[in-house]
């Protein structure tokens, strides 16, 4: 698929910026947001995802949508606007996308889809690593907002007119946000349990995505290969949750002790990823 001409929702934000300046060399970039890009050489929309008419019109004339726009994490603000603006946000993208003609959607979804993160205490993960075949279980708003988020992709995707690819990011880490964690870590309370991914890395599977040919839906979970443990993968989950699940593939582990609880296989299988993320860079 060759698209000249995408349109990124959210892309002032942290994500966002990154992703804009990364595909401006090769394709016409628009930034729909509530607030203007840093890079004034972009072209900007300032519009609100919950405004149905002004984003169809701001989407006219593009054959590509990487949807970043929603509230990104449980803690910004209540859990009803978190839900409305995720939830209602995605569907207003998608169906003004396929009214206006546009060919590939990219959506950003989260490992938190899985319910496995802000998840209840007695449930882990049913197997490592953890792909997308496993469960899904949300049962905090947040999480919740993601699992329907992907429900909506892919009823968008069954009908046909617009193709839409999920991504599920791990936690995104960057320099400042190295500065404020300690890593490596042997906190068995991380809620991310552990993985994350760089910008780079959604950069790379957002473009990837965008232009992968004949999909009408999928999801990718998208992450570093390596957590930010310092012991061994296993040896923490099981400290974690008092035993270990069934490890379906093993010889991860047994080649990388600290292997991530994300499998990303079907990312490469599929797109073609190949991770470079890799938190030694900062430290």
């Amino acid at each position: 698929m060759n698209l000249t001409k995408v349109v990124i929702t959210g892309g002032s934000g942290r994500i966002g910026t990154y992703l804009t300046n990364y595909l401006m060399d090769n394709v016409d970039v628009t930034v729909i947001d509530n607030k203007p890009p840093k890079n004034s050489d972009v072209r900007f929309v300032n519009a609100n995802i919950l405004d149905f008419s002004v984003l169809e019109s701001a989407l006219e004339n593009h054959d590509g949508l990487i949807h970043l726009a929603g509230i990104p994490n449980p803690r910004m603000t209540t859990p009803d606007m978190t839900f409305h603006t995720n939830v209602q946000g995605v569907w207003n993208v998608l169906q003004a996308a396929e009214n206006v003609g546009i060919k590939r959607a990219v959506v950003a979804s989260s490992d938190t889809a899985t319910g496995l993160l802000y998840n209840p205490p007695d449930w882990g993960p049913q197997y490592l690593p953890v792909d997308e075949s496993h469960p899904l279980r949300p049962t905090d708003f947040y999480s919740l907002s993601k699992h329907v988020t992907e429900v909506i992709c892919r009823s968008f995707g069954d009908r046909g007119k617009l193709q839409v690819i999920a991504l599920r990011p791990s936690k995104v880490l960057t320099q400042d946000v190295v500065a404020e964690t300690q890593i490596p870590t042997s906190d068995i309370s991380n809620f991310h349990l552990w993985a994350y991914v760089e910008h780079i890395d959604i950069a790379q599977a957002s473009t990837l995505a965008l232009n992968i040919s004949d999909i009408s839906y999928d999801v990718f979970f998208i992450s570093a290969a390596n957590t930010l443990c310092s012991r061994p993968t296993l040896e923490m989950m099981a400290e974690k949750h008092g035993k270990l699940p069934e490890i379906r593939k093993p010889d991860i582990y047994e080649s990388n002790p600290y292997a991530s609880i994300i499998d990303i296989s079907h990312a490469r299988e599929v797109l073609g990823y190949e991770p470079q993320s890799d938190w030694r860079r900062y430290t």
